[in-house]
């Protein structure tokens, strides 16, 4: 499932979910979500957990995957 539809089906805004992991902006969650950008190693692990493993690693693999070439080039 992609961030986006996590935070949608569970009404969880993006500054909630910058304070659930800690040490992030509201801003990166804004950007993870509409998949300007991908998290870190950790904070996908982390992303993992706190969505109780409805948004995983393979997620956001296929998320970049179905991103243009050039778009992951410049990423």
């Amino acid at each position: 499932m992609k961030l986006l539809d996590y935070m949608r089906r569970e009404g969880v805004d993006d500054e909630a979910l910058a304070a659930r992991l800690g040490s992030v902006t509201a801003f990166a969650v804004k950007k993870w979500k509409y998949g300007e950008r991908i998290p870190d190693a950790l904070t996908i692990v982390r992303l993992e957990e706190i969505t109780g493993g409805a948004v995983t690693l393979r997620d956001w693999a296929d998320q970049q995957r179905a991103r243009p070439a050039t778009e992951r080039a410049a990423s």
